[in-house]
């Protein structure tokens, strides 16, 4: 008996002390048995309940739904209802979720377990979720000033109906536009800023001219606040206003307060403020995770009471000196609440209250401290110095890359040098080389083409080191760009001037090779045709024959000589070759009037189409003599039967100037031809004139002026020259 006394007390102990509401009803809803705890619950004592129906004490509204509920579980073991509300003794209404268990096959209960739990207060924050929710995308949507979310990137991801009105873009214009195309550009460096301040958790107000597609310049104050999903950053979030018009400051002045407002409990930072008092009248989420206790801890008490040690310290004479003065004031200081700490103080008065802004900057001091020995070093040399985190956007560059590149800091910040610095001679695979090492956290040494902010390339060694945390985490890149352009360039003279005397060798070998058998013929006969002279007599009409031949051979001889003579002088003039501005259509008539004598000799039919602008940095002797060539071709190597029809068209693009030489000649055979058009002393066609040097001079003139030469060509349909200058060669 003693033993079920204690027993029974103990029972009854749990079930008065119990945060759950345990009964008994039957199965028409009637208390049979009510715990203890109902008096510390609801405030009813368990004899007021029982023998009464639970229903009467149910919320009106939910009486229907619950006994449904109920009257299913009569055939289940066990039953969750809906959450109801529940009167209280004092006549307010809570919430509660309950679970029945069917035990009315049990001898010892013939009844309905219920244990039910007070959630009003989880129901209510719900609540106020749903409801801020809901304010705030009616907030966004309707708010009257121009509302817009902008990525981590900067790009524009949505707006209200209110921002392409302010703008002036189409809304499909806008979205995932980059926020620097609508920004002037006077402006970008301090919209740049603003926007790295969002990123980095300090909401902003700024004032900036956006321009509209027709040109107009709109002056707009732009709220930028950071939205913040758990302890990161996910979007920036900005509010403008057309203040070219506005005169209501005030409006926006509220607006603008309201706003800080609702962004105060999403800031990543700690946030309190104080009554004049000292007492704590508003902490945000941060502050009280900060110092690990919850809002009702803090509200209502002074700070100093509870924190007697920051009692004349820098930061209590701070505060007092805000109160006093209503100038707001900044400070670093020792933490109050963790050791080894330094926090960033703000301090300034918000109406009656004196608000504090602080951010623990521990790590980011130790930080600062590096960089500044590193910056040291790095401003002082001439070596590319960039930093930059894990993503690969720049942090930070030194003072001779801003020289090299042309680009500051404002505008590379946030940016991949890998994509800022690409341009169309970029190596591609050398690139994506790039991009897969940092991806991977990985160094990268090489060779790397870049170009300047005025378009100059420039060459690289590029060494990129990444920094690791203590724990092992990718935390930056060191990216060290050493100038190698006059070693590149070096480089490349030197390539192109070993390809250049192997060509003149080669040339050489085939020009002497050509010589020396041109020469050996007319010299054969003199000799031959001497020594068959003296064996004849002068009176003899064979004796003036051979006198004859003798005169032909050593024309002959002389004509190899003068060509020999002619190509060397050209090759050895070529060094010194003086270029001037050219204006091609005078060449063109010029060389038209020297062959006028060659070319009135038949019917002839000229079109020239040479735009008077079209300039060239060359040599106008040499071009003068490449038309002369080309003229001088077609016209001995017109078809008899047909007017000669020449044609010299030119035309200028980005990059090359074109000219073309054809006519309806007799043409040639370009697969018999081969590669041996332009070699002296090859000729193709028996039964006309010429001694194939022409063409050989053509490619010669060509390859000193730095242009290039294609031919194409039909037996009896013509030929056409076309010739190549790339734009500012010199």
């Amino acid at each position: 008996m003693k033993f079920a006394r204690l027993k029974e007390r103990f029972i009854s102990s749990i079930m008065d002390n119990s945060a759950e509401l345990f009964s008994v009803i039957d199965a028409s809803g009637n208390y049979q048995f009510v715990g203890g705890s109902i008096r510390n619950q609801l405030g009813y004592h368990p004899d007021e309940l029982v023998s009464r129906s639970a229903f009467e004490y149910v919320h009106p509204e939910d009486r229907t739904l619950i006994e449904a509920a109920i009257g299913s579980a009569l055939f289940r073991r066990t039953t969750h209802l809906p959450n109801f509300r529940f009167r209280h003794q004092n006549g307010s209404w809570r919430w509660l979720q309950c679970r029945i268990t069917n035990m009315a096959d049990n001898p010892e209960v013939r009844g309905y377990i219920t244990n039910s739990i007070d959630i009003t207060e989880r129901v209510e924050v719900e609540g106020h979720q749903v409801r801020c929710q809901a304010h705030y995308e009616s907030l966004f949507h309707n708010h009257p000033d121009a509302v817009f979310e902008l990525d981590r990137g900067g790009f524009f991801t949505l707006f209200n109906k209110n921002f392409p009105k302010l703008t002036g873009y189409a809304p499909e214009e806008i979205k995932g536009a980059h926020f620097r195309e609508l920004v002037l550009e006077k402006d970008l460096p301090i919209a740049m800023n603003t926007f790295i301040r969002a990123l980095e958790g300090s909401p902003h107000q700024v004032e900036l001219s956006f321009v509209k597609p027709d040109g107009e310049a709109v002056y707009l104050t732009i709220a930028i606040v950071p939205v913040v999903l758990g302890n990161d950053i996910v979007k920036i979030q900005g509010i403008a206003r057309d203040i070219t018009l506005q005169k209501n400051l005030e409006r926006y002045a509220d607006a603008q307060a309201r706003q800080l407002h609702q962004i105060m409990e999403r800031l990543p930072q700690s946030f309190y403020s104080l009554d004049r008092e000292w007492r704590y009248t508003y902490v945000n989420n941060f502050y009280c995770r900060y110092l690990g206790v919850s809002k009702k801890e803090l509200l209502g008490k002074n700070i100093w009471h509870m924190f007697p040690g920051a009692v004349n310290t820098d930061f209590y004479k701070t505060c007092l000196q805000v109160a006093q003065t209503g100038i707001p004031a900044t400070a670093e200081a020792k933490s109050l609440y963790q050791n080894d700490t330094t926090i960033h103080l703000q301090i300034y008065p918000t109406g009656e209250d004196i608000s504090v802004h602080f951010v623990d900057i521990t790590e980011k001091k130790k930080e600062q401290d590096q960089l500044e020995k590193l910056s040291l070093v790095a401003s002082k040399t001439n070596t590319c110095i960039l930093i930059q985190n894990k993503l690969g956007q720049i942090e930070w560059v030194n003072e001779a890359f801003e020289n090299v590149t042309g680009y500051t800091l404002c505008e590379v910040a946030l940016r991949n040098p890998t994509e800022l610095l690409t341009g169309k001679e970029t190596d591609p695979k050398t690139m994506n080389r790039i991009r897969k090492r940092v991806a991977a956290g990985k160094p990268f040494r090489g060779e790397v083409l870049n170009y300047t902010k005025d378009g100059r390339e420039i060459w690289f060694y590029l060494e990129i080191t990444p920094v690791h945390a203590e724990n092992g985490e990718l935390v930056k890149f060191i990216s060290i760009r050493t100038d190698i352009t006059q070693r590149k360039a070096r480089e490349q003279e030197l390539v192109e001037a070993t390809r250049e005397l192997f060509r003149q060798n080669h040339d050489l070998q085939h020009f002497s090779y050509m010589v020396s058998h041109n020469l050996r013929a007319p010299a054969a006969n003199i000799m031959g045709l001497s020594s068959l002279m003296t064996r004849v007599d002068k009176k003899d009409a064979m004796y003036d024959q051979l006198v004859q031949k003798i005169k032909l051979s050593a024309h002959n001889l002389d004509t190899v000589i003068r060509d020999m003579n002619h190509v060397l002088s050209v090759r050895e003039q070529h060094e010194d070759l003086q270029r001037e501005e050219v204006y091609l259509a005078k060449v063109v008539e010029e060389a038209i009037a020297v062959m006028d004598y060659k070319l009135n000799r038949q019917e002839c039919r000229l079109h020239i189409a040479v735009a008077p602008e079209i300039v060239l940095c060359s040599n106008k002797a040499y071009l003068l003599e490449i038309f002369k060539n080309l003229i001088s071709n077609a016209v001995k190597f017109k078809q008899k039967d047909k007017p000669l029809v020449l044609n010299i068209v030119a035309s200028k693009g980005k990059r090359t100037i074109t000219i073309k030489v054809s006519d309806n000649g007799i043409g040639m055979d370009m697969q018999r031809v081969g590669e041996d058009l332009f070699k002296i002393y090859k000729r193709f066609h028996v039964g006309y004139q010429g001694r194939g040097i022409g063409l050989f001079l053509v490619k010669t003139y060509l390859d000193i002026l730095k242009g290039k030469i294609s031919v194409t060509s039909e037996p009896d349909k013509g030929t056409s020259f076309k010739i190549q200058f790339e734009v500012g060669a010199r």
